[in-house]
């Protein structure tokens, strides 16, 4: 089932132009960089499709370790800063959409759907559209996986809206299993002790 997108694009469009967005700490995320020096056996060069790319840092980093990387975003600012990355990396395509309305020829297209502060800015009414979508662009046994933002009280207005567990696991019931879920040690500044790295199987 797919709902009524995200956020409007006009409002991120206009943080990303001002070159301002507040969560961008201008490299991959840390947690990304750990869990690639794991090797951990679930993750082996495959296609990902990084949802709300932004500015492209982490799509950017995956593509450098061999993966075959789609970076989505709504925000043409953030898909032109995005572009300036594929220009030099073969391995990273960039796609303009809202991930909610993701083409239908993308279905079943990817193994791993790649998470980074995406989740936070969907409001609640839309989550179970956001991992209806995760569900429906991966393969079968595809996997799901990223920093998920920002599970404390209290709760906030949003953008970003927090969440609680019971949430979350509620929004993806009958669509993914866990793998794993940890409090990264390696968090950047702010998001110490707020972020969660999940890792999800696909049903």
């Amino acid at each position: 089932m797919r709902t009524k997108g995200n956020e409007k694009p006009e409002s991120w469009e206009k943080i990303y132009r001002e070159g301002k967005p507040g969560w961008d700490i201008a490299k991959p995320a840390p947690p990304f960089e750990k869990l690639i020096e794991s090797a951990p056996e679930w993750l082996k060069a495959g296609k990902l499709i990084n949802f709300g790319s932004g500015n492209g840092h982490d799509a950017n980093f995956f593509a450098e370790q061999g993966f075959q990387v789609t970076a989505v975003d709504f925000a043409p600012s953030a898909i032109a800063n995005c572009q300036k990355y594929a220009q030099s990396n073969s391995n990273l395509d960039v796609l303009e959409a809202d991930l909610l309305k993701l083409p239908t020829e993308l279905e079943s297209s990817f193994d791993y759907v790649l998470e980074h502060t995406c989740y936070c800015a969907v409001p609640r009414e839309n989550r179970r559209a956001y991992m209806e979508a995760a569900h429906e662009i991966l393969r079968p046994s595809g996997y799901l996986f990223g920093l998920f933002y920002r599970f404390e009280p209290p709760d906030l207005d949003g953008p970003p809206y927090s969440l609680s567990m019971e949430e979350f696991e509620a929004s993806f019931e009958g669509l993914f299993e866990f793998v794993s879920c940890e409090t990264p040690k390696e968090s950047h500044g702010r998001r110490t002790n707020r972020e969660r790295l999940v890792v999800l199987k696909k049903i």
